[in-house]
């Protein structure tokens, strides 16, 4: 087991957040950092609007933040309708003293996001903006004069690599492509779509069953295949910066692999078992430490392992399910550091491998993969939540869709899984699942720009240039220049889907 360093002290969980969130005036005071220079209270109140407006406090909420968080492009609602319904919940318990500031209030509502049947709410709402004006506001946002820029989160949902059907349909391709999410829509009804552009590609060509770490705001892409033979796996790692839009080639890593993941962690990559070109599973275990760019081997895993998952909590790395080399899943959870023998944990409910784990709240989520049944692979549709204060794991919602292989990120306090395939059908899926904590639900949110399997994804930051910004694309001469049309729900051209292209090393204890 790698020898990690000691437990940083834990960090506030989300019930100590809307502590400080309520009573609304904290909102405003509180001094601590985030990403962006926000306050985390302000952050988490953007990122949970719809929780916050339903607490008790809310309507203590000073009016400065209300128009702050109402106006913010980064607000998080499923629906602009939650938005206006915020507003009101807050003008409605003090009518006489807020009625000013009504109008101000709902200049910040974005009517045009929403469609005939949540206008149709707003019309029948007992509102207390002066006589015609709502009627104003409802025509401007029709007539695209009203704020309609879409909300959108302040991290970027990125996805990157995997491998699905050509254009042709007749063979399958590996991808080199990075996309990322610009924004996600709400349609009419319970019609949703995610506009997805483009952000780059792998340097070195396409790879799948490869693994994606982060450490700070940089992405680091470590082996994976080029290609579907016992030849074709990689030991390249590259690592991304958004800020400068750069790839930097790193030291390789000490042998190649596939059907791994990786987690960043104490300033350090951890590589975890996988398969290599030698063995189906591997129990290696390598770090990578960026300021020597160099690989050391740390304690190996328990047990060879292939197509499990991994995540870090306060510090820790945490291991479950995969395969060993037998044809059945594994149901463990294994903690990896502080320094000592790893724990084995209470097992999972479920076996399952080619799933997806992510740390939210404290608490570690499961979803999806594959498990053995009947003698053979089956789909795996259980969910589950870990609670390592009382090493316990309880049922959630299943999923409403297969996704073997697929690609996870947790964003806006939601769990995403992305793409993958059905081991029933063999057929890639294209659908975006997010999980939603605090309503017990999920919900189908759109597609991936292909349909396409074994792909990886996370959260970047990006700068406006990359995001597609007008403001930071502004040409010499002071004249615009439109922006390309972004890609949205459908097949890449066939130019787009990619085809496969024909440092030191020391042991030393972490």
């Amino acid at each position: 087991m790698p020898d990690l360093p000691p437990l940083p002290h834990s960090s506030p969980g989300r019930a100590e957040l809307r502590l400080r969130v309520l009573p609304g005036h904290v909102l405003q005071r509180d001094a601590g950092g985030a990403p962006g220079g926000r306050p985390p209270a302000h952050a988490y109140a953007l990122a949970n609007f719809n929780g916050v407006a339903r607490c008790p406090g809310f309507p203590a909420l000073p009016l400065a933040e209300l128009l702050a968080l109402l106006g913010s492009d980064e607000l998080y609602v499923a629906s602009e309708v939650e938005a206006f319904e915020a507003a009101l919940r807050w003008l409605d318990a003090d009518r006489t003293r807020r009625l000013p500031h009504a109008e101000a209030i709902l200049a910040r509502v974005r009517f045009s996001l929403m469609g005939t049947r949540e206008l149709r709410r707003v019309r029948a709402a007992d509102l207390l903006a002066p006589p015609g004006r709502l009627y104003q506001l409802l025509v401007a946002a029709v007539a695209d004069e009203g704020p309609c820029r879409v909300r959108t989160p302040a991290g970027a949902l990125v996805i990157c690599g995997g491998e699905g059907l050509a254009p042709s349909l007749a063979t399958r391709r590996p991808t080199r492509e990075l996309w990322f999410a610009h924004r996600f829509r709400s349609g009419v009804g319970l019609v949703k779509q995610v506009e997805w552009r483009r952000l780059g590609q792998f340097p070195d060509g396409p790879r799948f069953r490869h693994a994606a770490a982060m450490l700070g705001n940089m992405l680091y892409v470590l082996g994976g295949k080029h290609y579907y033979g016992v030849r074709d796996t990689l030991a390249t790692a590259f690592r991304y910066d958004p800020a400068q839009d750069s790839w930097q080639r790193l030291a390789d890593m000490p042998s190649a692999r596939s059907s791994f993941p990786a987690v960043g962690v104490a300033g350090r990559i951890y590589a975890l078992g996988g398969s290599s070109e030698d063995a189906y599973c591997t129990d290696g275990v390598q770090c990578y430490d960026p300021p020597a760019d160099a690989w050391r081997p740390c304690s190996p895993l328990p047990a060879p392992l292939c197509g499990h998952a991994a995540c870090t909590l306060d510090g820790a790395i945490y291991v479950s399910g995969g395969c060993d080399g037998s044809s059945e899943c594994r149901t463990w959870l294994l903690r990896l550091g502080p320094g000592g023998p790893s724990a084995q944990l209470a097992p999972m409910l479920e076996e399952r491998a080619g799933h997806i784990m992510e740390a939210l709240g404290e608490r570690l989520y499961v979803a999806g993969g594959l498990r053995w049944h009947d003698g053979g692979y089956t789909d795996q549709l259980a969910c589950e939540v870990y609670s390592p204060a009382t090493d316990a794991w309880v049922r959630l919602s299943p999923l409403p869709q297969a996704h073997v292989g697929g690609a996870s990120a947790v964003l806006q306090g939601e769990l995403y899984v992305l793409g993958g395939y059905s081991q029933e059908t063999y057929r890639d899926t294209h659908l975006v699942h997010a999980y939603q904590p605090g309503q017990g639900r999920w919900l189908m949110l759109g597609t991936l720009p292909q349909a396409c399997a074994d792909l990886r994804a996370c959260v970047l930051l990006l700068p406006p240039a990359l995001r597609g910004d007008p403001a930071c694309l502004m040409p010499p001469h002071g004249t615009r220049q439109p922006l390309a049309p972004p890609h949205r729900m459908g097949t890449l051209p066939p130019t787009e889907w990619g085809t496969p292209l024909s440092p030191t090393w020391d042991k030393a204890p972490l």
